[in-house]
């Protein structure tokens, strides 16, 4: 199958995924088939940082909203696709949305969609990827698969829209990382955990003063620039420590009180820069109005 956006299929590090993604895509335009909108790539794939320990993120939208039933037999289809022998067949992560429901403001972080989180099988309900910048990743970078443009389907997202998720997101992690660290093992103060949060400060930071959403790569690379630079040493640990967290050994295994203690240290740092930060971008003046 020649997908839309073809050429921005990674060949590397993973050759089988343009398989995996025939399949998977061949298979859900089966089952939707005039309901569906149109399937697409989203997360460190599209922001092309994809890399060893990447998952496939996806979002699929419909003209309608999904039942049960449709979701049983969209779960087998996940089920198929898993048992496939190759990394990105079990990490395949996604939602499905309505196109009402995608351009639907008032129901951002409220709205609970039908989900498949990495590796699972199973469906669940949860605003995951009911979000901004979710949206945004879509019509700015999304890879699409089959179906319409995305920014055929979706207005631009409003940047103030962004940044407020972007700001309450931090507030609200620091205070669940603050919570977990001294506890026992969990996500959070797992060799896993530490460097998730890590990076993903670097990247939320990088989207305050940017107004786009890139990959933690590209955050971690901009941080190391622009924040303190006693903080060059904790990013580069979170990101050499990221490495392998593929094969889930590292989850299950605490990370060193002391780098829990500074990681958040760092998170605290992050916290203050909020409202120092301004937006350096041109989107900004493209989304002012939306909404």
């Amino acid at each position: 199958m020649k997908f839309l956006d073809d050429s921005k299929i990674p060949q590397h590090p993973y050759p089988e995924l343009r398989e995996v993604l025939n399949i998977f895509v061949g298979e859900i335009a089966a089952e939707l088939k005039e309901n569906l909108v149109g399937i697409y790539l989203v997360g460190s794939i599209a922001s092309g940082d994809f890399d060893l320990d990447s998952d496939v993120d996806f979002l699929v939208v419909t003209k309608t909203e999904l039942t049960e039933a449709d979701m049983n037999r969209l779960q087998d289809v996940q089920i198929k696709v898993h048992n496939i022998d190759c990394y990105p067949a079990k990490h395949l992560e996604g939602s499905y949305i309505s196109i009402g429901d995608l351009n639907d403001w008032r129901t951002v972080g409220q709205k609970k969609l039908y989900y498949f989180d990495n590796g699972s099988t199973t469906y669940e309900q949860t605003t995951h990827d009911n979000q901004w910048h979710v949206r945004w990743i879509l019509r700015e970078r999304g890879i699409t698969l089959v179906g319409q443009r995305p920014e055929s389907i979706l207005r631009a997202v409003p940047l103030n829209e962004l940044l407020d998720e972007i700001k309450a997101s931090m507030l609200q992690s620091k205070e669940i990382f603050q919570g977990e660290i001294n506890r026992p093992l969990s996500f959070c103060n797992s060799r896993f955990g530490q460097p998730f949060f890590v990076l993903t400060y670097c990247r939320m930071l990088h989207t305050i003063h940017t107004g786009t959403v890139q990959s933690k790569k590209a955050g971690a690379a901009w941080a190391k620039q622009f924040v303190d630079p006693k903080w060059g040493k904790l990013i580069d640990q979170a990101w050499n420590e990221r490495e392998g967290v593929r094969f889930m050994v590292k989850i299950h295994q605490r990370a060193e009180q002391t780098l829990l203690d500074e990681t958040l240290e760092f998170m605290n740092y992050a916290v203050v820069q909020i409202d120092n930060i301004k937006v350096q971008t041109s989107y900004e003046s493209s989304t002012k109005g939306g909404g």
